[in-house]
């Protein structure tokens, strides 16, 4: 027994004395007081953290600032597109062109074969009283006989006088024409523009004349000429039985173009006025060329359309179905109901010309069809020309013009 416990004790450590369940609790004791104030700690901070009001500084991020000069105005500043004012009708002084000095001629009837003779009044009256006495041989006897009484007209057909005789620029126009064939005629005209104080053919639309002058020397045999500028003041005017008028601005007449206008028209004068702007509707050249036939002629011109059946347009070609077709189509466009920004193009066709009547004689012709647009090009525009020669012609074989009287003074014989 002694034996067994000396052995044992033999074998015995220190750590043998250490209380294992008491370390065990002591251990744990330690481990609990440790985790309580870890927890306490941990939840202390977190609350002063989460009831603190802290202000966070944010660095300011990278920026770019863009500086925009002003410009400098090297010349003075001009819109691209401006403005047209509304055109406001209202009085204002013209300056007239004086009016060209007339010479007052007086006629004396003579008993040789030249017919009329044109004296100048002078002041002072020049008298000759010559005696004379014609010697004849014996057995001659000379008998003199005339072929017409002497009158006021001389016989184109007693006289011999050819057309291209009377063509020496005292006349500016003198046809004839086949009764049995219209497309016969020959002769001359001068087929001249009207100018006035205000009132100017477009630079764009001077090359109609003369491709209207070509086509007159083209399709008939009347030889026509360009005649120089016609102001409707001039007294040259009188003498021209075909002036074609034409403009693309207002314009306004003065007293004495007005009344000189008028004139020519009531003693046979024959116009033809062609809108430059078609594809305006109720444009500013329109109704200035309206304003002026009314003014010219007052209430006894009676504007009504011009019949398919009128002479026009049987003179020299036929249009059986009114006037060609000129620069007025697709003048314009138009928002139809229901469209919000869309439009398309509408066809502004004129079906007729417009006549001006004095009584029974037409002495105008007022179209809004823009001819000259197309009498100034090259190709595409042969029906428009021949349109143009049947008013040319027409204003030559009216009766009651102008070319006419001339030609009856001329053909008349007794």
């Amino acid at each position: 027994m002694a034996k067994s416990e000396e052995r044992s004790s033999r074998f015995r450590g220190a750590s043998d004395v250490i209380d294992m369940d008491r370390l065990e609790r002591e251990t744990q004791k330690i481990l609990l007081l440790g985790l309580v104030v870890a927890v306490s700690l941990h939840a202390a901070i977190g609350a002063y953290y989460m009831f603190k009001k802290t202000q966070v500084k944010v660095a300011k991020p990278l920026t770019m600032e863009l500086i925009v000069r002003r410009p400098r105005m090297k010349k003075a500043f001009e819109f691209k597109k401006k403005r047209v004012q509304k055109r406001i009708f209202q009085k204002k002084e013209i300056q007239q062109r004086q009016p060209t000095a007339q010479i007052e001629t007086k006629q004396i009837s003579t008993m040789d074969m030249m017919g009329t003779v044109d004296s100048y009044e002078f002041e002072t009256e020049m008298q000759s009283d010559v005696e004379t006495q014609v010697f004849l041989p014996d057995g001659i006897s000379i008998e003199m006989t005339a072929s017409r009484e002497p009158d006021r007209k001389i016989s184109m057909k007693d006289e011999m006088i050819s057309l291209d005789d009377l063509d020496t620029g005292q006349f500016k126009a003198m046809v004839i024409q086949d009764p049995g064939n219209k497309m016969d005629i020959k002769g001359f005209v001068y087929i001249a523009t009207a100018w006035g104080a205000q009132l100017r053919p477009p630079d764009t639309l001077k090359r109609a004349v003369i491709n209207l002058v070509f086509a007159v020397n083209r399709y008939t045999n009347i030889e026509a000429k360009v005649d120089t500028h016609l102001f409707l003041d001039h007294r040259k005017l009188f003498e021209t039985p075909f002036v074609y008028i034409t403009t693309d601005k207002a314009f306004e007449l003065t007293q004495i173009e007005r009344e000189s206008f008028g004139k020519y028209l009531r003693n046979g004068g024959f116009a033809v006025l062609d809108n430059g702007v078609p594809k305006a509707e109720f444009g500013q050249a329109e109704a200035s060329l309206r304003k002026m036939l009314k003014d010219s002629l007052g209430g006894d011109a009676k504007f009504l359309p011009i019949e398919n059946d009128h002479p026009l347009y049987h003179s020299f070609f036929d249009f059986d179905y009114g006037p060609p077709q000129g620069s007025e189509i697709g003048s314009f466009k138009a928002i139809e109901a229901g469209e919000s920004n869309a439009s398309r193009k509408m066809s502004k066709s004129v079906h007729y010309l417009e006549g001006i009547w004095l009584g029974e004689r037409l002495v105008a012709i007022y179209s809004d069809k823009g001819y000259a647009h197309k009498w100034k090009d090259l190709a595409n525009n042969q029906p428009q020309l021949k349109m143009g020669v049947n008013m040319v012609v027409y204003a030559l074989i009216q009766d009651g013009g102008i070319a006419q009287r001339k030609m009856d003074f001329f053909s008349t014989s007794k």
